[in-house]
């Protein structure tokens, strides 16, 4: 009976880590907020780069480093190993395994930490569709602030990008499997308003985009 216990233990130290993480680095976007007209970060070359830049190191898939949020959670503005080492973890969820090819035909191994730089993922563009994110938006554009995905740990993006790698509504992007085996979609979500939950992203309910207790889109739900 104690092993199962202790197992059980485990993962919810690991899920409380990577909420905390999480709610660093949405007190780090709401600082940068401030000092930006209320504007959620956003790159002149549209969402795609607006997510990639949001937060993180130097990555092998993509390799900036100078990043939206990242100067409010280190005094340089970029993240090294060499002297960050404490906020150089607060990108990486400690339950992170990577991803393994889907939809997307290529894996992000040994973790999204190594190739992308980061284990969460800012909801830029409505998670694939098109310019329903926070991209160019202000928080007074936001219709259901408490219900509207600021950023995520990565396995609750699993169904998105339909529009640029179509295929079955049911196959995932990438498959991850970090916080609960077998069962895809499980991840720590920071909403606009502030408060995060655990929550499950599923293709349909009634979609992706806008499910049970959240929606991708800025004007959703209606």
């Amino acid at each position: 009976m104690l092993l199962p216990a202790l197992a059980n233990a485990k993962k919810s130290a690991v899920r409380i880590g990577c909420a905390n993480n999480l709610r660093q680095l949405g007190i780090a976007n709401s600082l940068y907020m401030d000092d930006f007209k209320d504007r959620f970060p956003t790159h002149s070359d549209g969402p795609v780069l607006s997510y990639y830049g949001w937060a993180g190191k130097k990555g092998t898939e993509y390799t900036e480093e100078l990043r939206f949020i990242n100067r409010y959670v280190t005094v340089e503005g970029r993240v090294k190993t060499n002297n960050n080492e404490g906020v150089f973890r607060v990108f990486k969820c400690p339950a992170d395994k990577g991803a393994t090819r889907a939809r997307w035909g290529a894996d992000r191994k040994p973790s999204l930490f190594d190739t992308f730089g980061n284990s969460y993922f800012y909801n830029s563009g409505g998670n694939s569709n098109g310019d329903k994110g926070l991209h160019g938006r202000r928080s007074t554009d936001i219709r259901s602030p408490s219900q509207c995905v600021l950023a995520n740990c990565y396995p609750f993006s699993c169904f998105g990008w339909t529009a640029e790698v179509p295929g079955p509504v049911d196959q995932p992007f990438q498959a991850s499997y970090w916080h609960k085996e077998k069962q895809l979609g499980w991840g720590n979500v920071t909403f606009v308003d502030g408060h995060l939950d655990f929550l499950r992203a599923t293709p349909r309910n009634p979609s992706y985009h806008t499910g049970l207790n959240y929606t991708f889109l800025f004007d959703g739900p209606k």
